[in-house]
């Protein structure tokens, strides 16, 4: 028997023509059911009936029992399922299509819902009921019935803050210029107060006082609603979304009251609807302004400020060859102004001629290259010059002296007692401090006390009152060594108010302490050093008036002038004078602020100072084999029953340097220039500051010869003690050795 065989591709194509040409559908596929719609339901996002944030987002889930879902439709209708529209989600036009299951949605909350207080300010509250509907669409057009979820989308309402001009009293009125650039910004709280972006839009407006009032426009904003500018995009070109200048346009009158006020809108179409003159509304009154504040500063000369033309020149006196490196910056803020340009030029003969100043007007041009004068008298001239073209001219006097130092020694008395009578020997009278450094600088060749002496209360404008005046860079000049002696108290001392270290654009008086030395001038400086008093006066006064002291010793000066930091991320105390010029590292106190975690512990019945020894381990101390091998408490103050009797309490009006303890335990050393010559024993030896360093000499500039006749290079000398307590006799012994050094001696 024969078998037939067919090819495959034969019966291939016999089953496709069998299912196209059938004469029965239903013997190959059968009868097509009726589509089942899918469901859908909501898989988070807000509860039912919660309130929420007007940014929502909402999750959802579609199934399709006989095929699959191809996508879903939205629609937010106002209102709650009861009291929205139907009209909302009638018809496809209405609903919107997505792919996602999930998405974030922008909603907005355009009606006024309440006021709140956060944090005791208040906050407009914008809100809106929503049904949010869901549904999904399978693969053959057919939908499920809708998911629902009602909510109320809340949000705070945006709010605009007026950043210029700046009110320097917030919330009071403010007299401006006849054309003000105001600027602000706003901001749109995400969710609460501190959470903030950007607004959507502002609009302003400027109106007269007169009849106007703010409660009012709280009360009734719609009574001014033609007032308002158009809403203007918050990013819009040129910042005419962030500022407007006001009188331009419209003309400022002289004498009359103006408010303007800036309103935000968010991207949910809330809009600020509280006024507050401490934020978004400004009181004004138009003026004619004199000019900017043109401030102008020296890295030591300090600070000098002017405004308008009609100020005369700033007369400052100098020695020849100092350097002089001023900057300057001017604010036309306090009107509404901007300053637009500045010039400078040195002894400037006609202010009209562009080509007799150093350079031509330009917003960059804030400081002057170094100059030094070694004669005559120099005018630097400096002009600010505002978007208004009111124009204000600096004067700054340079009169060269001669740096004669022709005179040995200047007394500089700077310390205040009064001449009350002495009980218990803490404090010298007056007469009592007066008579004895006579009685030392008289031991100096040519010291003539009706010449040579200057008392800083005495020339503060009456006598031993507060705020004493030191001698001026002119007297100082005249000598070739300086002593001076200084009290603790910074009101009743002109020493605290010279050393001060302030950052250079804050700080107005002259530290010319350290040109002095630079220019070979040799200084002896000692006094009454607890507390705040010593080199310690160098620390910013700022500190004091906190309600918590930021200063703690020991206190190492290149990173904690400011107060203990963790690291060393601010080193400006290098630049103190303290640190610079003296080669001080680290000060200490027996009585201070101690840091929290110090050890050796410190208890003033151990720190308090019982006598001072010599250092003979430093070369130059070793170099003078005639100072005193020890120095103590003068027996006068020591007696039974007195302040400093050493079974009571020994001496506390002391500071120390660079202790060991605490070098060794930061990692530091001493400066080269730094060099004991006296150290302290301590009432305990187990005190941190037994053996420290009381005093010392100077040596940054010893090698410096000043101008003055028979003028020597030589180091300077500091005490952390105030000399009168001790034993005069042993005092008499160090000054000669100092004087040996100084080569002023009187008996020589």
């Amino acid at each position: 028997m024969r078998r037939v065989i067919v090819p495959a591709i034969t019966i291939s194509a016999f089953v496709i023509l069998t299912f196209i040409l059938g004469c029965s559908e239903d013997v190959f596929i059968g009868t097509l059911k009726k589509n089942q719609p899918p469901t859908i339901r909501i898989t988070n996002g807000p509860i039912e009936g919660d309130s929420v944030v007007y940014r929502v987002h909402f999750y959802w889930i579609g199934n399709d029992p006989d095929g699959r879902v191809n996508y879903y439709e939205y629609v937010f209708a106002e209102g709650d399922p009861i009291g929205f529209d139907p009209a909302d989600t009638t018809g496809l036009d209405k609903w919107f299509k997505t792919t996602s299951k999930d998405s974030i949605f922008k909603l907005m909350t355009e009606e006024y819902d309440s006021t709140i207080t956060i944090s005791n300010n208040p906050y407009a509250r914008f809100s809106k009921v929503y049904t949010f509907f869901i549904r999904a669409v399978d693969d053959r057009g057919a939908r499920s019935l809708p998911a629902y979820r009602s909510f109320t989308a809340q949000n705070l309402a945006p709010h605009a803050f007026i950043i210029h001009p700046k009110n320097p009293i917030p919330g009071h009125s403010q007299f401006l210029g006849m054309r003000v650039k105001f600027i602000w910004e706003g901001k749109d709280p995400i969710d609460v107060p501190w959470n903030y972006q950007d607004v959507d839009s502002i609009r302003h407006m400027c109106i007269r006082f007169s009849g106007f009032s703010i409660d009012e426009l709280n009360k009734y904003p719609e009574r001014y609603e033609s007032y308002w500018s158009p809403w203007i995009w918050y990013d819009s070109p040129d910042d005419s979304g962030r500022s407007t200048i006001v009188g331009d346009d419209e003309i400022l009158e002289l004498n009359r009251s103006y408010i303007l006020a800036v309103q935000a809108k968010d991207e949910a179409g809330a809009i600020s609807s509280i006024f507050d003159k401490r934020t978004n509304v400004r009181h004004f009154m138009p003026m004619k302004p004199t000019g900017p504040l043109l401030v102008v500063r020296d890295p030591i000369l300090g600070k000098f400020s002017f405004i308008g033309t009609n100020l005369g020149a700033d007369v400052i006196y100098l020695p020849g060859g100092f350097p002089l490196n001023f900057s300057w910056k001017g604010d036309a803020g306090n009107y509404g102004g901007v300053v637009s340009s500045y010039r400078y030029g040195w002894d400037v003969e006609d202010l009209n001629d562009p080509t007799d100043w150093d350079v031509l007007p330009s917003p960059y041009h804030k400081a002057a290259p170094e100059k030094r004068f070694y004669s005559g008298i120099h005018t630097l001239y400096i002009e600010a010059v505002d978007d208004f073209g009111i124009t204000t001219l600096a004067q700054i006097e340079i009169n060269i002296i001669p740096v004669t130092m022709e005179r040995n020694l200047l007394w500089v008395d700077d310390f205040y007692s009064g001449n009350f009578g002495q009980i218990l020997w803490a404090m010298p009278t007056e007469r009592q401090h007066d008579n004895f450094w006579i009685d030392i600088c008289s031991r100096a060749a040519g010291f003539e006390p009706d010449r040579d002496i200057f008392d800083t209360g005495m020339n503060s404008g009456g006598p031993n009152i507060d705020n004493p005046n030191p001698p001026s860079i002119k007297l100082m000049w005249k000598y070739k060594n300086v002593i001076w002696t200084y009290n603790s108290v910074p009101a009743y001392a002109a020493w605290d108010n010279v050393i001060e270290f302030v950052p250079e654009e804050n700080f107005t008086a002259t530290n010319y302490i350290s040109t002095y030395l630079s220019f070979g001038g040799h200084l002896w400086t000692c006094g009454k050093s607890d507390k705040s008093g010593g080199l310690a006066g160098v620390l910013p006064k700022i500190q004091l008036l906190l309600p918590t002291p930021q200063v703690e010793f020991p206190l190492y000066l290149k990173c904690e002038i400011w107060g203990p930091t963790v690291g060393c991320t601010d080193t400006s105390g290098v630049n103190c004078m303290v640190y610079q010029d003296y080669c001080v590292s680290v000060l200490d106190k027996p009585m201070a602020i101690f840091r929290p975690m110090h050890w050796p512990p410190r208890r003033i019945d151990w720190d308090a100072l019982a006598w001072g020894y010599k250092d003979d381990l430093d070369p130059i101390t070793a170099s003078h084999p005639e100072l005193p091998e020890e120095f103590h408490l003068w027996e006068e103050v020591t007696k039974p029953g007195r302040f400093f009797d050493p079974l009571e309490q020994g001496f506390t009006y002391v500071e120390v340097y660079n202790p060991e303890y605490w070098m060794e335990r930061i990692n530091i050393h001493d400066q080269s220039c730094f060099h004991p010559m006296y150290r302290m024993v301590s009432r305990n030896s187990k005190s941190a500051l037994n053996n420290t360093v009381i005093a010392f000499w100077s040596t940054k500039y010893a090698h410096v010869v000043s101008e003055g006749p028979g003028a020597v290079a030589a180091p300077s000398v500091h005490f952390g003690v105030p000399l009168w307590f001790f034993d005069h006799e042993e005092v008499k012994a160090i000054t000669d050795v100092i004087f040996d050094e100084w080569q002023i001696r009187g008996d020589q």
